[in-house]
């Protein structure tokens, strides 16, 4: 009896064995934590036809843009000095045009020359340079005591360059290590950019004035809206 129950048991325990080891594991249902999640599509599983319609699509809508490109005209007016004269003009042509915008641009242009005595060490200094001036018969000249420039000696602003080079030479011929530096002036500009399609009966150069210049340009590549 004894061996039979050892033969049985080894029985037992090599057929759980072949169980465990050779039995295919259960399935595993995946369950979403969001109840709303949508399942993963991989890009393997998506239908050519599929991709096919997505390349057509954008490909349709390049097309679509070029088209639109090639039938505006597009033009520039402008300098306008104040943002309302231009924003009144983009108003009164909105109904005759298809796409108004506004460009803001800083001009920058030479607004004289300025001759003068380069800042000295002192107050003190700089008045007794004043002093020096003055012994020579110089006229029109002043200490600048704040500032940027304090301690330096102001000799005039000439808008023309002939003028200061004459101011620059007399003073020199006087002995006085004088400078001349260019003035600058810097302001804002306004310039109205506008669209029309090619069978358009709008006029863009209504716009014309002594001012202000209306000039045909290349139309942006993006879509107009």
């Amino acid at each position: 009896m004894r061996y039979i129950f050892i033969v049985l048991l080894l029985l037992n325990i090599g057929f759980f064995i072949w169980v465990e080891r050779f039995s295919a594991p259960p399935k595993k249902d995946f369950v979403a934590v969001d109840s709303g999640a949508e399942s993963l599509l991989l890009l393997s599983e998506i239908d050519s036809s599929s991709q096919s319609n997505t390349t057509d699509r954008l490909t349709n809508e390049d097309r679509n843009q070029v088209t639109d490109s090639m039938n505006l005209r597009c033009f520039a007016a402008g300098p306008y000095d104040d943002e309302a004269t231009v924003l009144a003009t983009a108003e009164s042509i909105k109904s005759q045009v298809l796409k108004t915008t506004i460009r803001r641009l800083t001009t920058t242009q030479e607004a004289g020359y300025w001759v003068y005595i380069p800042a000295l060490p002192s107050r003190q200094e700089a008045l007794k340079k004043g002093r020096e001036l003055a012994a020579a018969f110089v006229k029109d000249y002043y200490v600048v005591t704040s500032g940027n420039n304090e301690n330096s000696i102001s000799l005039g602003l000439y808008r023309e360059i002939f003028n200061a080079d004459n101011r620059v030479n007399q003073l020199k011929q006087k002995g006085f290590a004088v400078e001349k530096e260019t003035r600058l002036e810097q302001w804002p500009e306004f310039w109205l950019d506008f669209s029309l399609g090619v069978d358009s009966a709008f006029d863009p150069q209504i716009l014309n004035s002594p001012d202000i210049n209306v000039n045909e340009i290349i139309c942006p590549s993006n879509k107009t809206s």
